[in-house]
């Protein structure tokens, strides 16, 4: 049986890809000239790790800029971890890819639009709260009677 062609996801894991491989060569090689990004991301993403002071400060999305204070990029096949340096503190974020809303670089007129996706992540959570759920013992049959 022929199955109808998502065209959004696969545009959408193609631009992941492309947002993964600029990450793991700035990681490696930095920027050269005036290149830096621009990623903005949701913070309503289970898996995205800022400090309670970001969370606080920015409701809903934040944009972070990787450009000169910024240390220790990793890139996973999920997303990626940065430290940086905000309002004079030193910050450790995680983004997951999932989480994406705009990368851009200003320098090179270049720039991915994303919808955050939290599909799989309600999925997860649905079937853990299923299997907890089921996991529940009742102690009422251990109670000793009087």
């Amino acid at each position: 049986m022929n199955q109808k062609l998502n065209y959004e996801n696969l545009l959408r894991d193609a631009s992941i890809s492309v947002v993964k491989k600029i990450l793991e060569q700035v990681a490696k090689t930095g920027f050269n000239n005036e290149q830096h990004l621009y990623i903005t991301f949701s913070l309503k993403h289970p898996d995205v790790k800022v400090s309670n002071v970001l969370k606080e400060e920015f409701d809903d999305e934040l944009t972070i800029v990787l450009q000169y204070e910024f240390w220790d990029l990793y890139v996973d096949d999920y997303g990626f971890s940065v430290n940086l340096a905000f309002d004079s503190a030193d910050e450790h974020i995680y983004v997951p890819f999932a989480s994406l809303i705009t990368v851009n670089d200003p320098s090179e007129d270049f720039t991915l639009n994303f919808i955050p996706n939290f599909a799989d992540i309600k999925l997860e959570k649905v079937e853990s709260e299923e299997v907890k759920q089921n996991k529940i013992i009742s102690l009422d049959a251990f109670r000793h009677k009087n």
